[in-house]
């Protein structure tokens, strides 16, 4: 996508289409043709800043977010049984035994 049509929603809360893949964050001044997104602070705990060529952008829309947190507080897990990990050790006689 050409600049020209992109410079309009620099400093605002945006998504990408990449590749097939919508990415979302505050969009930061265009540099030589780099676009940077800034994740959102709910989700800047699992992504870091997106920098992308211009060129590969194939659509953008602008998001007005609510201010509202995605998940406050964060729900409690009930009714967890135990639960084993695929390392623990396990005895030939545990993993292959027939049906008693």
């Amino acid at each position: 996508m050409e600049t020209e049509h992109l410079k309009h929603f620099v400093n605002h809360d945006v998504e990408i289409l990449v590749a097939g893949v919508w990415i979302e964050g505050h969009m930061k001044p265009i540099v030589k043709g780099l676009i940077t997104l800034i994740p959102f602070d709910e989700t800047a705990v699992f992504y870091g800043p997106t920098a992308v060529k211009a060129e590969v952008v194939m659509a953008i829309r602008q998001l007005k977010r609510s201010g509202q947190k995605i998940v406050d507080p964060v729900p409690e897990v009930q009714n967890v049984g135990v639960i084993r990990s695929s390392l623990d050790q396990v005895s030939a006689k545990q993993r292959f035994g027939g049906k008693e």
